[in-house]
């Protein structure tokens, strides 16, 4: 029985939702009974077109996508999305980047499909549909190349309610990662695009099912067990904590896997935590249960204007006053603060500064990064201010102090990088960018569009014979 090639470019940035997409997509193919009709090649950027050529027939490529992802492979995902074309392929993007800029990733980057939002279920689906004869283009949460330009559906289905449906990895293909307990996030900064891409309200995976995947990580040999959460305390609730719900789910993994040899880390990456949530109560709460020693805690800037600006949620203060709780509880404390952010002035960065010098007098350490404006947020058409060089100046003093680390000077870099993309229309992000984008490229839409309908057709047409 012929298969389907299914080639998923899987890097160290996009694991953890790659692996979640193909295990709930796998889990919906057992269900109907389809799993048979696919091949999964696992691959990355540098290797893909190579397998694609041993390939030599008609396929499916998917990959998530990141924003600070794109200056640097702009033009080989352009050159591998045109082998693909050429050997009968179709492709198809997802992730941050894809839901934020749909337009761009279509007409720039040259994907043929762009997942918008939560892609499991509507991916899902669209690969059902093309198996089974249907009409894959009729699902909706998906941005598709048209003879005009891109066509933009918005999802017309519910959220999921619980992440329970939803495997955290993948097994099959042997993509394993920490279990995501909690997605969407009520406190919508305007930098961040967790909140544009999964919602303001917040839904959870219930504790017997986080379980149940920490034991089957323990199976694997996997004793390390991370949770993904966009605020790591806020377990079963929004905003106000709910520690009832976070001790039930500590005691339980204490009970059902710490005494079988796993390590249980909550409140470090990927689960940082906003500084409002440590308090004494929820630190008595977690010492006994977690084996981390140390906590990531989001400050992002001690300028009480900016905070509001950001819509942080929080104030000043409050990230004093988690550092010398923690520190009395027993953890080390690794404190975010960005610099660059657009209405940044030299008052603010003073504050933000002082706040730095009194963070470290009270033990804890700077994790230092530059503003970078992201698509799909609020400030996706953001300039990020340069950074003065007297405080560059101290901030690399106290790199070689050990007192902080980061990777924000490349991010300076990268930031400049997407603003100059955004500027040529590259990165596009809304429709009107995207008609002038469409017109300019007007006969090269046209011929690519009848080539993605050509190969869909050849793609569908394979699988009616599987079956």
């Amino acid at each position: 029985m012929p298969k389907i090639s299914v080639v998923v470019v899987v890097e160290e940035e996009n694991k953890y939702s790659i692996s979640v997409l193909l295990g709930y997509l796998l889990k919906r193919l057992r269900e109907e009974k389809l799993d048979n009709y696919f091949r999964f090649i696992l691959t990355n950027w540098v290797n893909v077109s190579e397998v694609l050529s041993s390939l030599n027939r008609p396929h499916i490529l998917i990959a998530s996508l990141l924003t600070t992802q794109i200056p640097s492979l702009y033009s080989r995902v352009q050159s591998v999305l045109e082998v693909s074309r050429r050997l009968g392929g179709i492709s198809a993007a997802g992730g941050p980047h894809a839901t934020g800029d749909p337009y761009g990733t279509i007409l720039n980057l040259g994907f043929d499909l762009a997942f918008i939002g939560e892609a499991e279920e509507n991916f899902a689906e669209f690969v059902i549909e093309l198996t089974q004869g249907g009409n894959p283009l009729s699902v909706s949460g998906v941005a598709t190349i048209s003879e005009g330009g891109v066509k933009v559906s918005y999802s017309n289905k519910q959220r999921l309610l619980s992440l329970d449906p939803v495997p955290p990895f993948c097994r099959e293909l042997g993509l394993f990662n920490p279990i995501e307990i909690m997605r969407g996030c009520p406190h919508a900064c305007r930098y961040c695009q967790v909140s544009y891409l999964f919602g303001t309200f917040p839904r959870f995976r219930s504790t017997e099912n986080v379980v149940s995947f920490a034991k089957e990580l323990l199976t694997r040999g996997i004793r390390d067990i991370r949770f993904v959460s966009p605020s790591g305390f806020e377990y079963m609730c929004s905003k106000n904590l709910n520690l009832s719900a976070l001790s039930s789910l500590l005691e339980t993994l204490n009970r059902e896997v710490r005494s079988l040899g796993g390590r249980v880390y909550l409140g470090t990456f990927p689960s940082e935590v906003r500084p409002e949530h440590v308090t004494e109560e929820t630190l008595r709460t977690v010492k006994a249960y977690v084996d981390n020693k140390k906590l990531n805690i989001g400050a992002q800037t001690g300028s009480e204007r900016l905070l509001k600006l950001l819509h942080r949620e929080h104030g000043a203060d409050d990230v004093l006053n988690a550092v010398a709780i923690a520190n009395k509880h027993g953890f080390k404390v690794d404190v975010d603060y960005m610099f660059g952010l657009p209405w940044e002035d030299s008052q603010d960065l003073e504050i933000t500064m002082k706040q730095i010098e009194r963070v470290i007098q009270l033990g804890g350490r700077i994790h230092c990064h530059t503003f970078i404006p992201l698509p799909g947020t609020p400030l996706s058409f953001a300039s990020p201010r340069a950074i003065p060089e007297t405080v560059k100046s101290k901030l690399v003093k106290l790199m070689g102090r050990g007192k902080l680390w980061g990777q924000w000077l490349w991010q300076e870099r990268l930031a400049r990088d997407i603003v100059l993309l955004r500027e040529n229309n590259v990165i596009v992000i809304n429709y009107k960018r995207a008609s002038e984008v469409a017109t300019k490229k007007s006969e090269l839409v046209k011929r690519r569009f009848d080539v993605f309908y050509n190969n869909l057709r050849k793609i569908m047409s394979l699988n009616i014979e599987t079956t």
